[in-house]
Parts: C-alpha cells; sequence; structure tokens
C-alpha cells in the first residue's frame, strides 16, 4: 500500500511550477455540478462515487494529487487508489483544505475528526475506537432526521453500535483491570466526542444544521471522514494483532464493513440534491 502524502496548497503550487504537466495528475473526485462551478486549472473530474471502478484509468507510474471540496472525499479517493492500484509507483497526494484552501478561504470551520497516535497501548487504542464508533452512531441517530437517508442512517447507526461490541471483547482481553464495566453501561457512558478540539459531534451537528448552503453534501463529508478513519483504524489493528489469529481476522472484517459504509456513502453523493 502506497504511502499517501498530505500536501498544502503552497506545496500543490511548487510542485505544479517545478515539474512538467504531464508529469503528474490533479484529480477532482467531487460531483459533476462542482467541478462546473470552479475548480483547479488543469484538474482532471473522477468523482468519488466512480473511482473504484475507474481505478485503471489512472497509470500507476504516475504521481496523482485528488482534492475535493475540503479534503474529506480525498482522502477517502487516496487510500483506495493505495489499496487498490497494484504495482503503483507514483506518489499519491491530498490536497489538504481541498479547493476551499486552495482559494484561500478560512478553513478552521469545517469538521474534522481528531487523529491520535496509533502506538499506544492496544487496551488505549481499542478504547478509542469503541469511541469512534459511539461518534459515528451519535452521528447517524442525528441524520436520521433527513428524510432522504432516515432509513439508511439508522441501519448504518445500528452497524456502528455492534462494530463497538465486538471491539469490547478484544478491549476486556487487552485492558489489565480485573473487573469491566458492561458493554451497554460503557457504551452509553462515552461521549463520542471524537472532532478536533474536542468540540461534542452534537455541537458540529447542529452548526452544520444552521448552514442551508451545501448542508447535506457537508454531512455526507462527514460520514466519509468517519467511515475512512474506521477503514483505516481496523487496518491498523489487523496489523497489530498476532498474524493468522482470530484477532486480526476480526479486525480485517470490520475494516471491509467500514470499507463498504464508504461506497453506501459515496453512493449517496450522487443522489443529494
Amino acid at each position: 500500500m502506497s504511502p499517501i502524502q498530505h500536501l498544502y496548497p503552497d506545496e500543490v503550487e511548487d510542485l505544479q511550477r517545478s515539474r512538467r504537466e504531464g508529469d503528474y495528475l490533479l484529480i477532482d473526485v467531487r460531483q459533476p455540478e462542482e467541478y462546473a462551478q470552479s475548480h483547479i486549472p488543469g484538474a482532471r473530474l473522477l468523482p468519488l462515487p466512480a473511482l473504484e471502478d475507474r481505478l485503471a484509468e489512472i497509470p500507476a507510474d504516475r504521481d496523482v494529487i485528488f482534492y475535493c471540496r475540503s479534503g474529506s472525499r480525498s482522502s477517502v479517493a487516496a487510500a483506495l487508489l493505495a489499496e487498490g492500484q497494484r504495482g503503483r509507483t507514483g506518489a499519491i497526494g491530498n490536497l489538504v483544505g481541498g479547493i476551499l484552501a486552495w482559494e484561500g478561504h478560512d478553513i478552521r470551520h469545517i469538521p474534522h475528526l481528531e487523529t491520535f497516535p496509533r502506538d499506544l497501548p492496544m487496551h488505549q487504542i481499542l478504547y478509542r475506537a469503541m469511541n469512534l464508533e459511539k461518534g459515528a452512531h451519535l452521528f447517524y441517530l442525528d441524520l436520521t432526521e433527513e428524510t432522504q437517508w432516515a432509513d439508511l442512517a439508522r441501519e448504518l447507526g445500528d452497524v456502528e453500535r455492534r462494530h463497538a461490541r465486538a471491539l469490547y471483547g478484544f478491549w476486556v482481553r487487552h485492558h489489565p483491570a480485573q473487573d469491566h464495566e458492561p458493554f451497554d453501561a460503557l457504551f452509553e457512558r462515552m461521549d463520542g466526542n471524537v472532532m478536533e478540539g474536542g468540540k461534542p459531534m452534537a455541537a458540529w451537528l447542529a452548526q452544520l444544521h444552521e448552514q442551508a448552503v451545501d448542508r447535506r453534501l457537508r454531512l455526507l463529508e462527514v460520514a466519509c471522514e468517519i467511515e475512512y478513519h474506521a477503514y483505516d483504524l481496523y487496518r491498523t489493528l489487523a496489523h497489530r494483532a498476532p498474524a493468522g489469529s482470530e484477532e486480526e481476522q476480526a479486525y480485517l472484517t470490520l475494516a471491509n464493513q467500514e470499507k463498504a459504509h464508504i461506497r453506501i456513502v459515496t453512493k449517496a453523493l450522487t443522489t443529494h440534491p
């Protein structure tokens, strides 16, 4: 799996000045109507929902930089290419902050998930993974208020809770304590605050609900980021588990389920009003 470089606008500008245009690809993974409104000159449109089926169109020896509106969808695109294209020798980049940052907009208001070190003790990573699932569960519960996605959001919210329950068994196994709080009580007590700066998920959602312009698109971007972080985290856990163990297989199963969720969410991008 190729490493992903997270590039800021000035770094992409430096690359454009120092490289011939044919030496790299700049790919916009937004929807056609977004691309038509504004795009970075020279960028090729390849919407995220179509990316997995069109990976063969991207030369494996060419450096690629993905971008979207804010950096959420392009992070997913970079991960899909890194995992899905065998024999890739070209570099993979993601434009941090997306076209908003490129155009000089203030991107501090855009919600992003808080990252954490992956070399923590296993029980601490598992606890944070459960809390990530709690945050996802709360997010989808809120999304059930969107009539268009109510059934899908309810289903995904239930799945996130089941994921947390699966993680709980391994957390108990790795946690040094003798007595452990039952799962239902622990999950209820978790705050699900997984956004940068410790801002509660509910506060971010309330802010998004107040924004009439592109509100549903922004909700889907948050969903993309949640599912991508969960997918990446479970791959990390599988890597740390003993090779061939039941635990490794459980994490890989969870990762595959999160990848399926990514596909579901990106498909919803094609139908958002």
